[in-house]
């Protein structure tokens, strides 16, 4: 059932990725001839009253498409067809193919916020403490709540021992809530000379608190997560480029799977992982290859650019050519997904 659930959940990102298209592609006057959910046999079929939309659900609901009139570089057109995607300004062909991308971003921030709005935010929660210890000498105490370590706002103990580690034996500012009071404590970290680590002397609860967040907040992460979630990724894939990280390549095999695992600690962690998948969406079409929606705006820039639109049988050769490679590539990680989930 959870492995279901996710699975759903990933087709609804997937869906609001091609309703992007489908609402801009209709403001600019385009007939859609075909809004699928899914792919294989099509079960439902139906077309609204007055519509040239034929709206379908096919029995695989993990992938959907919008069939625009006039989206192949090498369909025929007829050049009084207002409705033709051909037929239609530069700006409005940029901006339904834009719109795909920007509705996944747009779905992680709303995420975010939903998130942050109605769970507040995860703190870390002193379980023991050392007798003798830099904490236990600051009094801090069994069952705080840490608020701040230093400059940082922890939402889990990794976060707390990298601030530890920070601060070098300095005496580090610490906010805990205990009950409903906020304590101030300034313990000066150890050296563990056997670990080589700086200690407070403390360890972590398997518990977590959940803290609200002001409004103000809530708003400016919403704004900035998304984008600095989206920087990491491209980093991400620079240190792959230069070697500095061993490439790791998932499809949806092993997305439905390792979020369906995340999904057993909480709701929470697996909107979380959600909000990260919409934005791989976004990054992911958004990348200059003629068979996704990047490499179609890198045409439309060079239309618009130099005022005359690229060769249709250029545009639709490298288009097919990349989707071969695109389909490759697929193929490679399912295969790695399904041994890599069934070798663990």
């Amino acid at each position: 059932m959870r492995y279901l659930v996710v699975i759903v959940a990933l087709s609804v990102l997937v869906f609001i990725h091609e309703l992007g298209h489908y609402l801009v592609a209709r403001a600019f006057g385009m007939r859609v001839k075909v809004f699928s959910i899914g792919f294989g046999p099509v079960i439902a079929r139906w077309r609204p009253k007055g519509s040239e939309t034929l709206f379908q659900l096919a029995a695989i609901p993990v992938l959907a498409y919008v069939q625009i009139a006039g989206m192949s570089p090498s369909e025929a057109v007829d050049p009084h067809d207002r409705g033709s995607y051909q037929n239609a300004s530069a700006l409005g062909r940029l901006f339904t193919i834009a719109a795909g991308p920007l509705a996944n971003y747009l779905a992680a921030s709303l995420i975010i916020f939903g998130v942050l709005f109605f769970g507040g935010v995860n703190r870390p929660v002193i379980g023991q403490i050392e007798p003798g210890s830099p904490a236990a000498v600051a009094g801090l105490r069994p069952n705080d709540v840490v608020l701040r370590v230093g400059d940082t706002a922890p939402s889990n103990f990794s976060e707390l021992i990298d601030a530890v580690q920070s601060s070098a034996g300095r005496p580090l500012a610490v906010r805990v809530r205990r009950g409903n009071e906020i304590v101030e404590a300034r313990p000066a970290a150890r050296m563990d000379a056997e670990r080589h680590q700086w200690r407070l002397g403390i360890r972590g609860s398997a518990a977590e608190a959940n803290e609200p967040v002001p409004l103000r907040l809530i708003v400016r992460q919403t704004l900035v997560a998304p984008a600095r979630l989206t920087v990491e990724q491209v980093k991400a894939i620079g240190r792959m480029l230069r070697g500095r990280e061993r490439p790791q390549m998932m499809g949806p095999v092993r997305i439905v799977y390792e979020t369906a695992q995340v999904a057993q600690h909480s709701v929470r962690h697996a909107l979380d992982v959600f909000a990260i998948i919409s934005l791989a969406l976004f990054f992911f079409n958004l990348l200059p290859v003629p068979a996704l929606d990047g490499g179609r705006m890198i045409f439309l820039g060079y239309e618009m650019l130099l005022r005359r639109k690229p060769s249709a049988r250029f545009e639709e050769r490298a288009t097919t050519v990349s989707m071969m490679a695109l389909l490759a590539l697929s193929a490679v990680i399912f295969v790695n997904d399904i041994f890599n989930i069934v070798r663990h």
